[in-house]
């Protein structure tokens, strides 16, 4: 009796875990209870509201320069949703010369300036004093590669970067297309013309020279070189006398810090003695600087950056000009490097700072620089996008310039006191002093300057 009573339970039990087995685990009504308990019994807290954040701009005057930047900060406000959108940007605007002082001084008074606009070969001076902010782990690899590889040079300083570049820069020589073919001369040659005694351009900046009353002072001026004793303009023929990785080609040591033997060599010394000859032997070339002197019919030729075509747009809308590459001794060249963004080492805003910094510099905040300022981009992404570098062709020959010959003007954490020594140099140079003895002297002049920033 208990063996059948006992079998009869263990089927009774089986029957039942079937039967459970077999009916769904929950009812609908079930279900909606349980979601009824999980519900939120308040709403979700509201996002906290950011407080107004100014970054304060210390920047070039410039005003199509301003317009570009109110239309960039309006479109970095609509991004994420309006991530930024309380973050106001508030301009400290200054004339050129004024510029690079007034960042040293914001930092060492202490200033309340975040963002910093840096000439490309400033950026070294202002990292190695502490001026701007590292932002080597700020930039991941693929952020960097929008931009040209002379901009990252200009941007770094001993294997760090410091400043995301806004635009950048290559010289042609332009010409005046009525004198040019007044002259009968070829404008077509492909490689430019060359400096030098028996050079192609000496010849012709002769025949485009007039001195129609023979008094010695021509009217008008075969060519000029840049528009004032700057580096950027002014140290381009002497550094082309010599080849790819002389000390004449590169201008300086690789640290940074020797100028003896690099800006005196034989070479440089004998491109720098042409050039004055073009002003006092041979008169092709003014002694003096005057703004827009092609362009006011001073001179036939000049060597200049890509910005001439917005100033003949804009001041002379019926001036017929096009351009060559530029002259050159023995190594075609352009000297590179313009405006970069950088942030103040004592900013209190950082990730505001650094989210503008980055729109700025992106694809999408670098149209609005090339809307109104037209000057070669920094951005490869954006270049490759423009009409104007396909079907202009001095557009075009100036990016394939800049891509091919494009070399950063000298890399120096002294390039501020050594700029400042050159425009002394090439305005005695200008005034006909003695100019072997000029080069040496002021080589050693820089290299005493740049002594302080030994490490």
């Amino acid at each position: 009796m208990k063996k059948y009573l006992f079998v009869t339970i263990c089927i009774l039990v089986v029957a039942s875990f079937i039967l459970a087995a077999c009916q769904p685990t929950s009812t609908p009504a079930t279900e909606a209870a349980k979601m009824e308990e999980v519900k939120p019994t308040e709403a979700p807290p509201a996002e906290v509201k950011k407080e107004p954040v100014t970054l304060k701009f210390l920047k070039i005057a410039d005003e199509l320069e301003a317009k570009a930047f109110d239309e960039m900060v309006q479109a970095w406000h609509q991004v994420d949703g309006g991530k930024w959108s309380y973050v106001s940007i508030e301009y400290d605007a200054k004339p050129f010369m004024e510029l690079f002082p007034a960042i040293q001084k914001s930092v060492a008074t202490g200033s309340e300036i975040d963002v910093i606009q840096a000439d490309g070969p400033n950026v070294k001076n202002f990292a190695f004093n502490g001026i701007l902010w590292d932002l080597t782990s700020s930039f991941t690899a693929d952020e960097m590669k929008i931009w040209a590889l002379q901009s990252i040079v200009e941007g770094s300083f001993n294997g760090k970067f410091y400043g995301p570049p806004e635009v950048q820069s290559c010289q042609l020589m332009w010409y005046n297309v009525d004198m040019t073919d007044a002259a009968g001369l070829d404008m077509s040659a492909p490689d430019g013309w060359t400096y030098g005694e028996s050079g192609a351009g000496l010849a012709n900046w002769q025949k485009l020279t007039k001195d129609e009353n023979g008094d010695g002072t021509p009217e008008v001026f075969g060519l000029s070189i840049g528009s004032g004793p700057w580096d950027y303009f002014q140290r381009i023929g002497p550094r082309t006398n010599g080849e790819p990785g002389s000390p004449t080609f590169e201008g300086i040591s690789e640290d940074g810090l020797t100028f003896v033997g690099y800006f005196d060599t034989p070479e440089a010394i004998a491109a720098y003695k042409f050039i004055q000859d073009m002003m006092y032997k041979i008169k092709v070339h003014p002694t003096q600087f005057t703004p827009n002197d092609m362009l006011s019919g001073l001179v036939a030729t000049t060597i200049y950056q890509d910005m001439i075509m917005g100033t003949q747009k804009d001041q002379f809308p019926d001036f017929k000009m096009s351009a060559i590459y530029p002259p050159y001794f023995k190594t075609p060249m352009c000297q590179t490097g313009s405006w970069h963004y950088g942030i103040s080492s004592k900013t209190q805003h950082f990730d505001e700072a650094l989210a503008f910094v980055k729109f700025a510099s992106s694809d999408e905040g670098a149209k609005f620089i090339w809307k109104y300022k037209s000057q070669l981009p920094a951005n490869i992404n954006l270049l490759n996008t423009l009409p104007d570098f396909k079907d202009v062709k001095e557009r075009k020959m100036m990016a394939d310039f800049f891509m091919k010959y494009g070399k950063p003007r000298i890399t120096s954490a002294a390039y501020t006191e050594y700029n400042s020594l050159f425009s002394e140099f090439w305005n005695a140079l200008m005034a006909g002093e003695d100019v072997e003895t000029l080069a040496k002297d002021y080589a050693q002049q820089m290299q005493d300057a740049a002594a302080t920033y030994k490490p």
